[in-house]
């Protein structure tokens, strides 16, 4: 443990003391105590750079850029997440009288502008269309991109003609996912250290599955389809994109044992249904709360891992962790759901209404 500054200056009051001084007028602002505060300064800066210096050393206790340095002396980066895609949707309650275009790069935000989406081509709605679709990609990186089906958005700056009512396509935003954080990028080279490769056991497949930037979970099966077998499920803040289970694939192939028959699949999805009601606190409204409460719920049960339980406690902690909640009740679901080994909580249909 590093000295403090009131130890050090002890010390050196001792130290003049012990060694004879005539000069023993420590009282504050002597000449003599205005100079060992001036020391005790400095010797204290040195006490705490060595103090941090070991702690920076042990990835136990490392942080920021520093764990950085120290976990990719094996090969190992902190995964940087990704942004959430999928497609909004225009739609009109009369026919377009005039062309409508969509040009690549248009910015769209939800209405509290949290979120910012832009689009990923030029889209062009000829005369007379009543409804219309572009994808897009979140402008930041995190699961705060992740939006379900149907949020209402808004156009940010000039709007083109004819557009009436914009909101999330159908399969909702989904692939976000948070920066890895320092946490979780340690727990991951602790892992990766304390199970050494070794010859393609559930330890090895995970390593090289968890090492992909966008998967959030990852269950190993040895022997799911016969000897000589292994599949791999992933998540990714939900059920993970056909591109990213590919990625994972290429990464298991090129390391997986000669002979292996490994396979890289998504869990199956549980369509978990959520109905409840919460009780607005004092200066808050159920308009502001409500959003805000469909997004806790629908971020926990994505949070759920591959072959857990959804519990009703995680929901409930979920909905009580929004500022401004006072009470709630909750009727779906009324029990836990116990997962089989290969599936994976989806939000379903979540319904939230004012209480008492």
């Amino acid at each position: 443990m590093y000295k403090t500054y009131d130890q050090i200056v002890q010390e050196l009051q001792a130290d003049m003391v012990a060694n004879g001084s005539v000069a023993t007028d420590f009282s504050s602002g002597s000449q003599i105590q205005t100079m060992i505060n001036v020391a005790a300064r400095g010797y204290y800066t040195h006490w705490y750079m060595l103090e941090l210096l070991v702690e920076l050393f042990f990835v136990a206790s490392s942080e920021g850029p520093f764990l950085d340095l120290r976990v990719g002396e094996r090969g190992i980066t902190r995964k940087l997440g990704s942004a959430a895609t999928g497609s909004i949707s225009f739609t009109r309650t009369t026919p377009c009288p005039v062309n409508t275009d969509i040009l690549d790069g248009t910015t769209f935000s939800t209405l509290d502008g949290s979120v910012s989406v832009t689009t990923n081509a030029d889209t062009p709605l000829a005369s007379g269309w009543t409804s219309g679709s572009v994808e897009v990609t979140c402008t930041k990186v995190g699961v705060a991109g992740n939006l379900a089906a149907g949020t209402q958005l808004r156009i940010v700056g000039p709007t083109p003609s004819g557009l009436q009512t914009i909101t999330v396509g159908a399969g909702g935003l989904t692939g976000g996912v948070d920066e890895e954080t320092d946490d979780q990028l340690r727990a991951r080279y602790l892992y990766t250290i304390q199970n050494p490769a070794d010859g393609g056991t559930p330890g090895d497949y995970q390593v090289w599955a968890s090492q992909v930037t966008g998967v959030t979970n990852e269950q190993v099966f040895p022997l799911a389809r016969g000897n000589g077998t292994v599949d791999v499920v992933i998540a990714s803040n939900g059920i993970p994109s056909a591109d990213l289970v590919a990625q994972v694939q290429s990464v298991i192939s090129a390391n997986r044992p000669i002979g292996a028959d490994a396979q890289v699949k998504a869990p199956t999805a549980n369509t978990t249904d959520v109905t409840g009601t919460i009780t607005p606190a004092t200066g808050y409204t159920f308009a502001t709360l409500q959003p805000v409460v469909f997004e806790a719920i629908t971020n926990h049960l994505n949070s759920v891992s591959i072959g857990d339980v959804v519990r009703v406690s995680g929901i409930t902690k979920a909905i009580m962790s929004v500022q401004g909640v006072l009470d709630y009740s909750l009727s779906a679901p009324a029990a836990n759901i116990v997962l089989t080994q290969e599936q994976m909580a989806v939000p379903g249909t979540i319904t939230i209404t004012q209480g008492n």
